[in-house]
């Protein structure tokens, strides 16, 4: 399961200067290392995780936004 089409943002802590990654759809999860790649890399594992327990659970799981050719064809259908 490829989860890496969430709302993905990094930023730096100038505290400790570490990478802080967060996802949109998922605001309870965050990722931090001193690498920018790791950060995120160990939150795609949370994300998946997540969207795994949600799925055995039952539970809701908020929809990816649309690839980036998906979101071509259906501003070409509104007419842009």
């Amino acid at each position: 399961m490829d989860v890496r089409r969430y709302s993905y943002f990094t930023e730096r802590r100038e505290s400790d200067k570490r990478w802080v990654a967060t996802v949109a759809e998922f605001p309870e999860l965050e990722a931090d290392s001193t690498f920018h790649n790791r950060a995120l890399n160990m939150l795609y594992a949370l994300v998946h995780d997540e969207v795994l327990r949600r799925h055995r659970a039952g539970e809701p799981i908020p929809p990816q936004p649309p690839h980036e050719s998906e979101a071509k064809e259906f501003l070409k259908g509104l007419g842009f």
